[in-house]
């Protein structure tokens, strides 16, 4: 797995553990979330990303409120993580 996308899955899931449930949460998520974006824009511009990861960078007041939005973007990432980290065992 090159750097940029061992950078990427491993903010995923951190940010993927952060609870949202209030609103300071959801506050202090998007602070993370817009931290990640700025780092991995400047340190890895060209690297290749499913468009959902965008998605799930900016819509985490809709998954705070809808738990079957949630629900369906968390498995997008989580499927994504998965076949990253399982494709790096294989190679």
């Amino acid at each position: 797995m090159d750097e940029g996308t061992r950078y990427l899955v491993g903010e995923l899931e951190r940010l993927l553990s952060l609870p949202i449930g209030t609103k300071q949460e959801l506050e202090a998520w998007y602070e993370e979330s817009e931290r990640v974006q700025r780092e991995f824009s400047a340190r890895f511009p060209d690297l290749d990303y499913p468009h959902e990861v965008w998605h799930f960078l900016a819509d985490a007041d809709i998954r705070a409120r809808d738990a079957g939005y949630r629900e369906r973007q968390e498995c997008i990432i989580t499927d994504y993580i998965r076949r990253v980290r399982n494709d790096d065992v294989v190679a």
